[in-house]
Formats: C-alpha cells, structure tokens, sequence
C-alpha cells in the first residue's frame, strides 16, 4: 500500500500542474468553463481523494512515526480545501476558472509543505527502490 501511494503522487501532482496550467490560462483569456476543464478538476479531486485514503491506510497499517502528524494534517487539509473550491465553483450561476484555480494552487502548495513535513522532496524516488526508513528524531 505504501508504494501505491508513494507512485500515485506521481500522478496528483502532474494533473494538478496540468489543472493550474489549464484553469490559468482560461482564467487569463477570460474563457467560459468547459467540460475538459471540469474533468481535470473532478480527476485531480478523485485522485487527491485516493491518495488520502491510501495515506490513511498505510497509518492504519502500522506504518507510523511523529513526522507524519503533519503530512496527515497538512495532506488531508488539501484535499478538503480543493473539494471546497470545486464545489462551489459548480454551484455557481456561471462556474469560472478561478475557484479552480485557488483551489488546485492551495491544494497543491498544502501537499508540497506537507511532504516536506516527513523530510522527503515531493519528487524524491522512493517508489522504485527499497522503501526509506522512518527518519530518526533528533
């Protein structure tokens, strides 16, 4: 379970580049809010939303040190925050691009802060090989 989401991250953190690239530019050209749009969106929220509830399972697994506090709080903070921003741009008259847009963007900065929290790089390669250690307390 640890190495599906360890390779997972891979994805969520690709698709919500594509997602700030996307809701960016329609933002910034003042485009109406496409169907393409709202599936990058509900695909990076369903991935966000897979890769808590492996994280949750590899806790529950029995995978745990202090360190991982705050990457809970801070990877489960992401996924409510772009859900909220997701679904209030859908119970817009008109949905946009810019609640999309904060919400990737916060959610994405929130998962960043809390890999370092465990003392790991968001793209460090730890899927591939043997898994790291629990990083020892000073």
């Amino acid at each position: 379970m640890l190495h599906a989401h360890s390779a997972l991250r891979f994805l969520v953190l690709g698709l919500g580049s594509i997602g700030l690239v996307v809701f960016g530019l329609g933002q910034l050209q003042n485009k109406p809010f496409s169907k393409g749009a709202r599936v990058i969106g509900s695909v990076f929220a369903g991935l966000t939303h897979l890769q808590a509830v492996l994280g949750l399972g590899v806790v529950i697994s029995g995978v745990w040190y202090p360190r991982l506090i705050g990457h809970l709080v801070m990877m489960l903070a992401a996924a409510v925050v772009l859900q909220v921003f997701l679904t209030l741009n859908r119970r817009k008259p008109t949905p946009g691009h810019l609640f999309p847009l904060l919400g990737t963007a916060l959610a994405l900065l929130l998962m960043v802060g809390g890999t370092f929290a465990i003392g790991r790089h968001p793209f460090e390669a730890t899927v591939f090989g043997s898994t790291p250690a629990a990083p020892s307390t000073p």
